[in-house]
């Protein structure tokens, strides 16, 4: 029995041992550092933040967080989230190397120290709390002294998602869509015309490349009778030029004789011109001759009266009355 009793002991000595071990295991050895624990009150919403959530200072874990809760104004209902974090400032060290044992938190405050939710996961939605000095934001405190209080800087895309939350998002998305409905109306109406005008292209290529044929026959044989004209242009030139290569003395001959008779006639003119120059003797006799010329025919008219009046007159004789 007593050593029945001694195995019992030893068993739930062991068990205990192996629970500590667990239990500390399972802690991570918190229960040996030292911690500080503050709150950060958040006046909008916290969601994707949880419990456990870490707490980092420019991407390096610091801490976690403890609880979240809400507070209520009884007056105004106005709602504040205060959100619990435990920190661990034997990773802070300061310039001296040496780690801290228990940072003044005020002090780091009144110097900037400011909290700010952070996006861990677009696809999960899931937010931590990044620590960060921002010297010139207000540091604006809710507790009032009553614990150690780090201020809450807005979520830089707050305002931007309220304004987003108060857009028309449904009749925004019903104006896309009967948008983009007219948008493929169109695009189909104009892939109809495409079509059809392509149509028309390709009938009017096929015109126009039977007109190219047509207009290529149609050249060819102009070029051949434009070829034909131009031989018989040049054989008509090439004979011209051998008539004219003949006929050269001839028409020599021809222009010496023509030369020959105007200088002839010439000659004549200036002789004529002297015979008929006023003060000449043959210009005298002519004028003369003119003269009686003259008379007679005025005699023979007047005999010529005296036959139509008396045409025996041959006979007998005039009676001139």
């Amino acid at each position: 029995m007593k050593h029945q009793g001694l195995w019992v002991g030893a068993f739930v000595l062991v068990a205990a041992a192996l629970i500590v071990a667990a239990v500390l295991w399972l802690s991570g050895s918190n229960l040996f550092k030292t911690q500080l624990r503050a709150v950060i009150y958040f006046e909008g919403s916290v969601s994707g933040l949880y419990v456990g959530a870490p707490v980092t200072f420019r991407g390096v874990n610091v801490g976690q967080v403890d609880a979240i809760g809400i507070e209520v104004d009884a007056r105004t209902l106005a709602a504040r989230i205060p959100v619990r974090v435990r920190l661990q400032p034997d990773l802070v060290r300061f310039d001296n190397g040496a780690p801290s044992a228990l940072p003044d938190l005020p002090k780091l405050v009144k110097r900037g120290l400011r909290a700010r939710l952070v996006a861990q996961s677009f696809v999960t939605g899931q937010k931590f709390i990044d620590l960060d000095f921002v010297p010139d934001s207000p540091a604006t405190l809710v507790s009032g002294g009553r614990e150690l209080e780090i201020p809450a800087l807005a979520d830089r895309f707050g305002a931007l998602i309220d304004q987003v939350a108060e857009l028309p998002l449904r009749q925004t998305v019903q104006e896309l869509r009967d948008t983009l409905k007219s948008m493929q109306l169109t695009l189909d109406s104009t892939r109809d015309a495409l079509g059809a005008t392509a149509r028309e292209l390709s009938q009017t290529a096929t015109e126009a490349r039977t007109t190219l044929a047509v207009a290529s026959g149609a050249l060819q044989k102009v070029q051949g009778h434009a070829e034909a004209t131009l031989s018989s242009i040049t054989r008509l030139s090439e004979a011209t030029q051998t008539v004219v290569l003949g006929t050269q003395p001839e028409l020599q001959r021809t222009l010496a004789s023509a030369r020959e008779a105007a200088e002839s006639a010439s000659l004549a003119m200036r002789r004529v011109a002297e015979l008929t120059a006023p003060g000449a003797g043959i210009r005298a006799d002519l004028d003369s001759a003119v003269r009686d010329l003259s008379q007679a025919a005025r005699s023979f008219r007047e005999w010529t009266e005296i036959l139509e009046q008396q045409p025996n007159a041959v006979i007998f004789g005039s009676e001139r009355r």
